[in-house]
């Protein structure tokens, strides 16, 4: 693969391989994986032994961006690392926080009933990581696994992505650029989580670029990379899609950013992060400003008491849709939901609203046909279609341009959703339906 042809051929190859394999920011495949990653860079003759203080001066350079401070670097061994990520685990996503996140994806029909959601994020997080950036306040230091305490190809490789990640942070506070009430599986969140790891990607890129020969010359002379489904077999498509999406749909995203001003334009993104994943996966939307509007719930119990809201967003409705729906999730305009706790059970309620009413009705008609595949037919419950799993029932409406999913373990609870969600229970006193 002399040419340049080959070397971007390679060069996607390779990203591919540190993706599939890191899912989750900075992470590493088994050893046998991470040997052969290994091979292959020191095989291509750009890698050497490089200190800390060089790798940072070399990411600085690949991303036209100058580190205001140097970032410590420290190395832990694996046993290091478990204490470590435990402690980020209790601070960052404490029990209470998982069980409302395990809840919502739940009753949003995108994660079995049974699953413990924080027992499964932890566990990939330590069989994977290889390296990271602490951007937790009284921290910001990064950090690399090596009990040898050398950096590998594949240590450099990833740690240029994290660099960058600490770069972002002393430009823009990354910690504190979103209040704590907006979850990992928000879409705020997913938005801004896909202009970081784009942007860290990009520079990962760029940094390969740099140290292989014959590789193009800039970062619009590459060609997009991807990553093969499934990398995670075994682990529930909207927790792939989560830790994944950021790096591919953002990186593409980071590149637009790229093509209309350069490395100084991603820089002022970072304070300017896109306001949903529909800016992400649309790029024109970010630039004409074109933000997503909230529609009003139709219910909320009398006797229930809230334990999460937020968006689900575009790119997570292609998760809830299933491969091959990005039309239909496409036009999406906003939406919310709101989760209840009523007598130890749980009640959701979501609207979402579309562009249009033919996007309203794409969108639920691919809805319905996603519930008609998992579990049959539905009842009609006046304007609600229910589909039934076990204990958990799920309703589905299409009201005025929006569409309406409320769903409970609780039957009783779920009729009285029904109920004061019917459309004759939102007339106002002229007799229309309010607009969302």
């Amino acid at each position: 693969m002399g040419g340049p042809d080959g070397a971007t051929a390679l060069i996607g190859l390779l990203l591919a391989a540190v993706l599939a394999v890191a899912p989750a920011g900075a992470t590493q495949a088994p050893a046998e994986a991470a040997d052969i990653i290994n091979t292959l860079l020191a095989s291509l003759g750009g890698f050497r032994e490089v200190t800390g203080a060089e790798l940072q001066k070399e990411v600085a350079e690949a991303g036209g961006v100058p580190f205001r401070s140097d970032v410590p670097l420290d190395f832990l061994s694996r046993r290091a690392l478990s204490a470590y990520l435990q402690d980020v685990l209790d601070t960052e996503y404490p029990a209470e926080r998982a069980a409302a996140d395990q809840r919502t994806l739940v009753a949003l029909d995108l994660l079995p009933a049974r699953t413990d959601l924080r027992d499964l994020r932890a566990r990939l997080l330590e069989e994977n990581v290889a390296g990271f950036y602490d951007e937790r306040p009284g921290r910001k230091r990064l950090f690399t696994v090596s009990d040898d305490r050398t950096l590998t190809p594949s240590n450099q490789l990833v740690l240029a992505h994290e660099l960058r990640h600490a770069l972002q942070d002393q430009y823009a506070d990354v910690h504190a650029a979103l209040p704590s009430s907006v979850g990992d599986f928000d879409d705020r969140r997913m938005a801004y989580l896909s202009l970081l790891e784009g942007d860290a990607t990009l520079v990962m890129e760029r940094f390969l670029l740099r140290r292989l020969p014959g590789a193009p010359d800039s970062v619009g002379d590459m060609g997009g990379f991807a990553l093969p489904p499934n990398v995670m077999p075994g682990v529930p498509a909207v927790l792939q899609d989560q830790l994944v999406l950021p790096y591919l749909v953002g990186r593409d995203f980071a590149r637009e950013v790229w093509s209309r001003g350069g490395w100084d334009a991603l820089r002022q993104a970072w304070s300017r992060p896109p306001a949903s994943t529909e800016q992400v996966l649309h790029p024109e939307k970010y630039f004409s400003g074109e933000s997503p509007r909230v529609p009003d719930l139709p219910y909320a119990p009398p006797s229930g008491r809230v334990i999460n809201e937020g968006v689900l967003g575009e790119i997570l409705i292609r998760t809830f849709l299933g491969e091959g729906s990005d039309a239909a999730a496409a036009g999406w305009g906003g939406d919310l939901f709101r989760v209840f706790d009523v007598s130890g059970r749980t009640l959701l309620v979501w609207a979402s609203g579309w562009d249009t009413p033919a996007d309203a009705r794409e969108f639920a008609e691919a809805a319905r046909a996603r519930f008609l595949g998992r579990y049959g037919p539905p009842r009609a419950e006046g304007a609600f279609q229910v589909f039934v799993s076990g204990d958990w029932r799920f309703a589905l409406a299409e009201q005025a341009g929006r569409v309406l999913l409320v769903s409970s373990d609780d039957a009783s609870a779920l009729q009285a959703a029904l109920v004061a969600s019917s459309p004759a229970a939102h007339l106002d006193n002229t007799g229309e339906r309010p607009g969302y």
